[in-house]
């Protein structure tokens, strides 16, 4: 009977063993998923901010090729948004 008790404690005692070792192994899971998503998330804002970017070029591009081909209409244009800009915050 005493041999029983003494296997019986020992394997309580691996299977503490194990579960600590377990906790163990899922927090370091949860951290590499955490570490994982950052990295994702911050891979992906990077993308969105090249892309937002690189578009902001190409219009800044075109409305400064719009302005040389047509100088005349660009002012009046600017003229236009100006003065009514000015017209609507003088209220």
């Amino acid at each position: 009977m005493a041999n029983e008790a003494h296997n019986a404690d020992t394997d309580i005692a691996k299977i503490a063993s194990d579960i600590q070792a377990l906790k163990k192994d899922l927090a370091q899971l949860v951290e590499h998923i955490k570490t994982g998503a950052t990295d994702t998330v911050s891979a992906e804002a990077n993308r969105i901010y090249d892309n937002i970017a690189s578009e902001g070029q190409r219009q800044a591009a075109a409305l400064a090729q719009s302005v040389e081909e047509k100088p005349l209409t660009s002012v009046l244009i600017a003229f236009g948004i100006g003065f009514i800009a000015a017209r609507v915050l003088s209220r």
